[in-house]
């Protein structure tokens, strides 16, 4: 048996150009020796990236073998030994699965729909690839959406971009219907329903915040209401009289004063005494109206 295994070392020798699947490379990978032979365990170093080539010149496998107290001479190498990496593509439906996946983190409550997602060209090894997806900070869903995309196969770690073309429904206040500019908003003005997302604009996530705003410009129906169509009018102008409410418990007292700052509904300002006696701070509460906030 021995001397089977000495004849057969003897006229192995290596080939040219070898293609494997494993993040380490070994003698027995480049050299076809029995596996009781202990040289083939003997290590050469890293093995290239899934897609890609290595080259390994002949004086640095003997160099590997001799450095682990074993021989060479019974072996021949051609000058250099092309390593390929074994490899495959991306899976569509993977990519795919974790985009969807981020959008939906994003949006919990909304409806995604993925028009289309282009699947990054790039190489990865044959075991188990690991995805995983980020949106932009900011972006249009009304225009193509470039998701990061994490890929991790064995010690190979990369990060691409997938192309996406999403739609997004989700729950937003619509205009009920038409709403003059310079017009108050009004509860009954606004709908909660279903609407495509759009960058343009903020919408809001309550109308109590929008008490008291006014319309820039007219609101059709339909319209997706955003915070930016809105603004707050000046309820006070600073010099103005304006009638200042106190109450204690089931008493209330009004006095006028002169306010000292201009402010808009909620504000807190400093209102004075007309004769100048006094001040004293007040809340905005309505149209030269304001609430003395109690120290």
């Amino acid at each position: 048996m021995t001397l089977a295994l000495l004849l057969l070392s003897c006229c192995l020798n290596a080939p040219l150009e070898v293609t494997l699947d494993a993040d380490t490379l070994t003698v027995g990978a480049v050299v076809p020796l029995p596996a009781s032979d202990t040289r083939s365990a003997v290590s050469l170093g890293y093995a290239p990236n899934p897609g890609l080539a290595r080259r390994i010149q002949r004086f640095e496998i003997v160099a590997k073998i001799q450095a682990a107290g074993l021989r060479a001479d019974d072996l021949e190498f051609p000058e250099s030994i092309l390593v390929r990496r074994r490899s495959e593509t991306l899976d569509p439906h993977q990519v795919k699965q974790v985009v969807l996946e981020a959008f939906s983190r994003q949006y919990p409550n909304a409806n995604v729909e993925l028009t289309s997602v282009d699947t990054p060209v790039v190489q990865v090894g044959t075991g188990t690839v690991s995805l995983s997806a980020g949106l932009p900070a900011r972006f249009d869903p009304n225009q193509p959406v470039f998701v990061r995309i994490d890929v991790r196969s064995g010690s190979l770690s990369r990060t691409v971009f997938a192309r996406s073309v999403v739609r997004i429904e989700t729950v937003q206040p619509v205009i009920r219907h038409h709403v003059a500019a310079n017009t108050e908003l009004r509860a009954g003005d606004v709908e909660w329903k279903p609407a495509m997302l759009d960058s343009a604009g903020q919408a809001p996530e309550s109308l109590e915040s929008l008490q008291g705003m006014l319309a820039k410009r007219d609101l059709e129906p339909g319209q997706v209401l955003k915070t930016d169509l809105l603004y707050m009018p000046l309820y006070v102008r600073k010099g103005e009289s304006v009638t200042v409410k106190a109450t204690a418990g089931n008493v209330t007292v009004a006095a006028t004063m002169r306010a000292m700052a201009a402010g808009r509904l909620g504000d807190t300002i400093s209102v004075q005494h007309l004769t100048g006696g006094g001040s004293t701070t007040a809340r905005v509460i309505g149209l030269r109206t304001l609430e003395a906030i109690q120290r």
